[in-house]
């Protein structure tokens, strides 16, 4: 089979690492880490490239995206099935499963989280919640301008008896972190946060490139059909 994958670059080296182990030809791009920050323009890339690849005769086209701020709700497939994780960010990704997801971060979703793409590609090295509801400042700023942005902004980055919530720093065992791992760390002191390390997995990435699209981790829309957000935490996209 031959699959056209569009990414976020956070999963680069993750991406690189499973993308050798498929049986099928792949091809994959890249986006910028960040382009959640703005979820419209995001959905109209990646809704151009699956429209593009659609074209090109692809057999499927696969997402490294979850929801991510609500960029993928409304993508419609295009000729070809459209394959996305069921996750709210990369968040649940990086961990290998939604499930892992809710037993780390049900308590807390908006936890500050980092990995090796968030340092490589990221001038700020971890998530302040963003990946999951969305709204980056600037966003923010033009949707509900500045000061409903600066009063919603700090409502969604709380701080904890007056600091900021420590950091999850998610390692992969497949790839070489350390030098990631202090950068975050000196980024983490500089703001007074503390810096918690979690596994991850490879898991979640290697079903999505090898094909294997389980229903309560994948979403596999029909060509025509659209992805839609439901309000429940583990089914979290439909086709509609």
């Amino acid at each position: 089979m031959r699959y056209k994958i569009f990414s976020c670059n956070v999963f680069l080296r993750e991406l690189q690492q499973v993308m050798g182990e498929s049986p099928h030809q792949l091809e994959a791009e890249f986006l910028e880490l960040g382009e959640h920050a703005a979820p419209g323009r995001l959905r109209e890339k990646l809704q151009t490239g699956i429209q593009a690849a659609g074209e090109a005769g692809f057999d499927a086209v696969l997402l490294g995206y979850g929801l991510c701020g609500r960029a993928t709700d409304g993508l419609t497939a295009w000729k070809v099935p459209l394959v996305v994780p069921r996750s709210h960010d990369c968040c649940g990704i990086l961990l290998g499963s939604r499930l892992r997801f809710e037993e780390e971060f049900s308590e807390m979703p908006s936890t500050p989280f980092s990995s090796v793409g968030f340092v490589e590609h990221g001038s700020y090295y971890f998530s302040d919640g963003e990946m999951l509801f969305g709204d980056g400042y600037e966003a923010l700023v033009e949707q509900y301008g500045e000061d409903n942005a600066r009063y919603i902004y700090e409502a969604m980055h709380p701080r904890l008896d007056g600091e900021l919530p420590g950091v999850v720093f998610i390692e992969i065992p497949e790839i070489p972190a350390e030098d990631a791992l202090r950068q975050c760390r000196e980024r983490a002191e500089r703001e007074g946060r503390p810096v918690r390390q979690l596994t991850g997995s490879l898991r979640l990435l290697r079903l999505l490139v090898n094909g294997d699209w389980p229903a309560d981790e994948f979403l596999v829309v029909p060509p025509g059909a659209k992805v839609r957000q439901v309000g429940d935490w583990r089914e979290i996209i439909r086709a509609e």
